[in-house]
């Protein structure tokens, strides 16, 4: 026994020598890394009335997220004791925070803050300031720097250097700030979403321990958490363009309020740090000359600052200036030096993150890369005051000179289409600054351009019609919002062919270059909105008057009615007025051909309330609800119809059901997707909807809900959650009465062979191969490009990204994730080549001929429409009917690829409805409320919410 036993403990100590299996080894201990830790209080010494921020919120920098609340407790104090500080308070979130511009600079400076705004203001518009009177101001104006943080709520690092930007700036007594605030103005926008910041900051506290490891829970963000977004899910850094946002408006207001002359906004997380000079393509609209200078100034002023600590960092790669909608390339439209800057700590990286050379790095290094580049910028600012003050002049000088040449000088709004659309264009270009002039009389341009290609000799235009001329200070702006097509750089489009050309040449399992289109190379406000407008070479001769508010006249109210109440249906305010009233439980019925009544002829699809069908309250109720949407209606007191075969009681006119919807919120689902709908049903239709997992779908009597949304996404994520029996189970609600409606991957997942809800398939993918489901470089608010499952780093290679480290901002930890085949980077997939397989569009726009006999296009009676396609080009439906239709392949604008494009695009079907029994699917190709930006197929979502729980063959409308 003694022996067994003896042998026993001999086997147990050889056993628990032996190296473990790597399953259950522990992770190797990094190396030791000769770094010194950053010193924080280099401006020391500091005034002894003021503490730091970590001394009153309790714990040491970078060891915790600072919350909102935090934030304003130590800028109350600081507000309360500061003669360097003026703090202005700018409106509210949709959460109830409020939003701040904080202003730090010397006391005299501050002593005369109006003073130097007024003359900021002249510089920023040379028609009220000569050369002669120029130059004195320029002597003894400080230049106004604008720092902006955390408009990505998750990227943290970037809040928490505000704090201690803000805390050097008050209190610091080191004759380098002292001076510094001298010389300038700093204008902070302390944190552009607070909503996003408190969503991920709540969650990271609650559930991160600091573990490096890029598994960690701590490192994935969930899906209803993701602060990047804000309230509604936008990105606010996407947003500049059409300014929907509240967050959006009140900075823009701030910043052309201020004029400053400097603009960093603070980002994370890249692989390491970013700054400027940017990366190809610039926004032609741009001074090149005065941007290279002082990009390549304010880049080798934050190097220098950086090489003395030995940071690692990049510049002129990724991160470009082309679309208007970053706030670095917006500032330097507005005359400003935009930058962005980028830090690699912090964020989804979490209080620790471990990068692939097994090295560590933490919040705190990323707090200070920002601290150490917001001083560098404004360093750099001040010791190039002058010169840059000077520049900044010239801008605008320049501005209105170039305003007056070339092919494009002015865009003018004729009182055509849609009044509703046309009013939110004149919202959008006033919160840009943009001057607008309204014709007090008629007028006549010649070589007049519409933006579907046409050209008139000459056309005369009615009093009324708005105008927007390039001759004005913000003459730069309003050309990058409205040109037709915005032109890339040459060598930068010859890159991404060659890449192309590259691609073609590698085996189906070789790696592919990535294309370095960072965002959509299209937006004219124009034709995303579908505003009748044309373009001239010349300015109109007419006298005019300043457009400065929009107002639209009150409808007038209708009087009581015996037989019927009638609106008719040509704009997105009575597509809203049908919902509210249908909402409401009122008795609305639509005529599914022209009808006639009341002596008035109405285009089909328009509505009836037929008094005896509807309660006593309809009169009052109606009359505010039509003011409240701004819809004209007609009182109708006699059934009978003096012409046509149409009118309020005949056989065409079929009762509205009102829609009951849900849509689809989860893992997979864009975000930004979901978010633009939602903001969309919520704040411009007012329509209320029931946010659902797939799971309490499959659960729910299939009578609860009769309109079905699903926002674009993962189709692989789409088929995994509902699964075969799902799918079944989603046809048989079809066939039983219900709405279908599908945008970008969703479309594709009802497109997939193995779902089958449509006749449709996707060009390169009809029934010849299964559809992919792996990762792509596209950010999720890209249209096409969604989220998936994963929440953490992104996936970049064979190795599973989420236990790798991150290398282009342009990915984000949720932005990464793909929708369907092809690769959304427009040469990257393993099966694509310039003539074999389409080549996905980093956002073009074409025309598509509308299909005028579907209920879907009511309120349409125009040939075409503008549709902004991207990943996915849909072949048309055998079986059911393709709404829209892209017969000619020539874009509108934006980039395609020549010899891919135009063979591939023609004969798709960008919108597609099906029949299956009682009721329909319907697809678009690409997300139909895109950033909010777009608008020209809102009404073809609207008419599924109205007309499609009623509509069937049984109307005989087909």
């Amino acid at each position: 026994m003694k022996i067994l036993k003896a042998s026993f403990t001999a086997l147990l100590c050889l056993f628990l020598l032996m190296p473990l299996p790597p399953s259950f080894a522990q992770f190797p201990s990094p190396p030791t890394t000769a770094t010194v830790a950053f010193d924080f209080r280099q401006f020391a010494p500091y005034a002894p009335d003021f503490v730091s921020p970590w001394t009153t919120l309790g714990y040491e920098i970078g060891s915790f997220h600072t919350n909102y609340a935090g934030f304003e407790r130590v800028l109350r104090d600081y507000a309360a004791r500061s003669d360097r500080l003026r703090v202005f308070e700018r409106g509210r979130t949709e959460e109830h925070r409020m939003l701040y511009t904080l202003v730090i600079s010397a006391p005299k400076n501050l002593a005369r803050l109006e003073a130097i705004k007024a003359d900021a203001s002249r510089l920023a518009d040379p028609r009220q300031l000569s050369d002669e009177a120029a130059e004195p101001l320029i002597q003894n104006l400080p230049i106004i720097v604008w720092l902006a943080y955390s408009i990505h709520g998750n990227e943290s690092a970037a809040f928490e250097a505000m704090l201690e930007v803000l805390y050097t700036l008050v209190a610091s007594q080191h004759p380098t700030i002292t001076e510094l605030l001298d010389q300038t103005v700093v204008v902070i926008n302390p944190c552009q979403n607070p909503d996003g910041h408190e969503r991920f900051v709540t969650w990271y506290n609650a559930v991160g321990i600091g573990r490096p490891e890029p598994f960690a829970i701590e490192h994935r963000e969930p899906w209803s958490i993701y602060g990047r977004l804000n309230h509604y899910l936008f990105d606010l850094n996407r947003d500049l363009v059409m300014a929907s946002q509240v967050e959006s408006q009140s900075a823009m207001q701030s910043f052309l309020e201020w004029h400053p002359q400097v603009c960093a906004d603070h980002h994370g997380q890249t692989v390491n740090y970013f700054f400027p000079p940017a990366a190809l393509p610039i926004n032609p609209n741009l001074d090149r000359g005065q941007s290279d200078k002082w990009l390549e100034v304010f880049g080798r002023g934050n190097a220098a600052a950086f090489d003395r600590h030995g940071w690692q960092y990049y510049v002129r790669d990724v991160f470009d200036l082309f679309y208007p909608g970053y706030w670095d390339s917006w500032s330097s439209l507005n005359g400003a030096t935009g930058m962005t800057y980028e830090t690699d700590g912090g964020g989804w990286k979490g209080l620790n993150w471990r990068r692939d050379d097994e090295s560590i790095l933490t919040l705190r290094d990323g707090i200070a890369r920002h601290f150490t580049a917001s001083l560098a910028t404004l360093q750099t600012a001040a010791a190039h005051r002058v010169e840059r003050l000077r520049d900044y002049r010239a801008f605008f000088v320049r501005s209105i000179t170039e305003g007056r040449q070339g092919p494009l000088q002015c865009v003018v709004f004729p009182p055509e289409g849609d009044a509703g659309r046309r009013q939110r264009l004149v919202e959008a270009l006033l919160h840009q600054g943009v001057e607008i002039q309204m014709a007090k009389a008629p007028f006549t341009l010649k070589a007049v351009h519409d933006y579907f290609g046409g050209v008139q000799p000459t056309r005369e235009f009615p009093a009324g019609t708005l105008m927007v001329t390039f001759d004005q200070p913000r003459g730069r702006m309003a050309r990058a919002l409205l040109e037709p097509d915005t032109r890339q750089d040459q060598a930068f489009i010859e890159r991404q062919l060659e890449k192309a050309r590259r691609n073609t040449k590698r085996g189906p399992n070789a790696p592919k270059e990535e294309t370095e289109f960072y965002d959509i190379t299209a937006w004219s406000l124009p034709l995303a909105l579908d505003v009748p407008a044309y373009w001239a070479g010349s300015r109109p001769t007419v006298q005019t008057t300043p457009v400065t508010s929009v107002v639209p006249p009150a409808p007038p109210l209708p009087p009581p009615a015996k037989t019927a109440y009638v609106f008719g249906y040509t704009s997105d305010a009575e597509a809203r007025l049908a919902l509210r009233l249908l909402q409401e439980g009122y008795r609305l019925a639509t005529a599914v051909r022209p009808l006639r009544a009341g002596e008035r002829t109405y285009p089909r699809g328009s509505f009836i309330l037929r008094t005896e069908r509807n309660p006593e309250t309809l009169h009052t109720r109606l009359s505010l609800l039509a003011g409240e949407c701004g819809v004209e209606v007609q009182a109708i007191n006699s059934a009978y119809t003096d012409t046509g075969i149409t009118g309020v009681g005949s056989e065409g006119v079929y009762t509205l059901r009102p829609p009951r919807i849900a849509v689809i919120a989860q893992e997979g689902v864009s975000q930004t997707s979901y978010g633009a709908l939602w903001f969309m049903l919520s704040r411009d239709i007012g329509t209320e909807f029931t946010p659902i997992t797939v799971e309490t779908f499959l659960d729910l009597r299939l009578s609860e809900f009769n309109v079905l949304i699903l926002p674009d996404g993962s189709p692989g994520a789409y088929r995994r959650a509902f699964g075969k029996e799902g799918i079944e189970r989603l046809k048989l609600w079809c066939r039983e009465g219900g709405t279908l409606i599908c945008f970008g991957g969703a479309a594709a997942f009802a497109a997939h062979k193995d779902v089958d809800l449509t006749g449709a398939r996707l060009v390169g993918e009809e029934g010849e191969k299964d559809e992919k489901d792996s990762q792509s470089p596209m950010p999720s608010d890209k249209p096409g490009a969604a989220s998936d499952e994963a929440a953490g780093a992104p996936e970049t290679g064979s190795t599973p990204a989420r236990y790798r480290e991150q290398g282009r901002k342009k990915t984000t930890a949720r932005e990464s994730q793909k929708t369907v085949e092809p690769t959304a980077d427009a040469a990257t997939s393993p099966d694509a080549g310039l003539g074999k397989e389409p080549l996905p569009l980093p956002g073009a726009i074409f025309r598509a001929v509308v299909n005028r006999e579907h209920f879907l296009t009511f309120s349409h009676e125009q040939a075409e429409l503008p549709v902004l396609l991207t990943q996915r080009f849909f072949r048309p439906s055998k079986t059911g009917t393709n709404v829209l239709t892209i017969e000619n392949p020539k874009p509108l604008s934006g980039f395609v690829w020549e010899g891919n494009t135009e063979r591939f695009v023609r004969q798709t079907a960008p919108v597609i409805e099906e029949q299956i029994g009682a009721g329909h699917v319907i697809l678009f190709a690409d997300d139909p409320h895109y950033r909010g930006i777009w608008h020209a197929q809102r009404r073809l979502f609207l008419n599924g919410l109205i007309f499609g729980p009623t509509i069937t063959f049984s109307t005989g409308l087909r």
